[in-house]
């Protein structure tokens, strides 16, 4: 069984991981998605050969027989591929399933110029009790593939990174600004470095260099509490008990009806969305870059459509946007929220 290590340790190991499979897996997409940018900066350095030295395979394509397909051709213009498995979801693992995958794996010595890399969205992989215990799948996956821990990033190493974002972005920050910036727009890194490219943008554009905690103020987005994003994913899942039950919580925190039922709209939208690109024939992937969201998110929304037709979403952004207009008339409040929701 190979060792757990951590992303630095992977990071550490680029170039030399031609031969190897990896298992990304832990609670830090953002982190994730920059060390396969990492990797792929390295191993299909040549983006005019992608097509032959960076192959993706999403987790709703996978089998296999594909990822062995995959492994067989040698690099064009290098002398390493990479083979990327996409939001591979092991939370629910049949045995046959993973026995197939590692036994393409066993044989990867054989197309050493390969590096496999399995990205496991958050929650998609029953972790056990780390380090100590991992779960019976985590240590099965472990035959053939090196686990790489993501962990979730908080307190003064997310400051950090808040203040190396803005330095990339060509502004500064102190310490205290990037700990605002954390306590306004939350922990979750792809939001915040989104906020922080908007933020660095508004001070370029004031001619100024350093990040104060009135543009904070004035530019950032705040962030919803977890219960907003728990109410989102209830919708997702066509669970409207599990949504009035998120609701209630938001409304014991004195939420503002608007900001949820804005949460709400922008998830009807994404669906809409997601339907329209798949009835054009789009994958996950490409609703992903479509929607410019994690690919593990992109899964769900094309999960959730596939209980809904064109007819019931464009009803549910017809009954969003007339909540809105209730709302905004000062006529309505959390009950308005509640019909929306019922109705969906």
């Amino acid at each position: 069984m190979h060792e757990m290590i951590k992303e630095a340790d992977f990071r550490r190991a680029l170039p030399n991981v031609g031969g190897h499979a990896y298992l990304f897996f832990g609670e830090e997409d953002y982190l994730k998605a920059s060390a396969i940018r990492e990797a792929r900066k390295i191993l299909c350095p040549d983006a005019a050969f992608a097509a032959f030295d960076d192959v993706t395979i999403p987790f709703e394509e996978f089998s296999p027989d594909k990822l062995l397909d995959a492994m067989m051709p040698p690099p064009m213009a290098a002398q390493s591929r990479l083979i990327l498995l996409s939001g591979m979801d092991f939370s629910r693992p049949r045995q046959e399933d993973i026995n197939g995958l590692l036994e393409v794996l066993a044989l990867l010595s054989e197309y050493d110029y390969n590096t496999v890399i399995a990205e496991v969205p958050a929650g998609m992989l029953d972790e056990g009790y780390l380090p100590k215990r991992p779960s019976a799948t985590l240590k099965k996956l472990a035959e053939e593939f090196t686990p790489v821990r993501f962990e979730k990033v908080a307190g003064a190493r997310l400051a950090a990174w808040v203040g190396r974002h803005f330095a990339h972005c060509g502004v500064t920050a102190s310490l205290a600004v990037c700990n605002k910036m954390i306590e306004l727009a939350g922990s979750d890194m792809y939001t915040l470095a989104g906020e922080v490219d908007k933020v660095a943008f508004f001070v370029l554009s004031q001619d100024r260099k350093e990040v104060n905690e009135a543009d904070l103020l004035r530019v950032v987005s705040r962030a919803l509490s977890s219960d907003a994003f728990a109410l989102s994913n209830a919708l997702l899942a066509g669970d409207t008990r599990a949504a009035l039950d998120a609701l209630a919580v938001l409304k014991f925190e004195r939420a503002e009806p608007t900001a949820v039922l804005s949460e709400i709209s922008r998830t009807f939208a994404d669906l809409f969305a997601t339907r329209v690109l798949l009835d054009a024939g789009k994958n996950s992937d490409e609703i992903a870059s479509a929607l410019r969201v994690h690919a593990y998110k992109a899964g769900l929304f094309v999960r959730a459509v596939s209980r809904s037709d064109m007819g019931k979403l464009t009803r549910a952004l017809d009954l969003a946007a007339a909540a809105d207009a209730e709302l905004k008339r000062g006529s309505g409040g959390f009950d308005t929220v509640e019909k929306l929701i019922c109705s969906f």
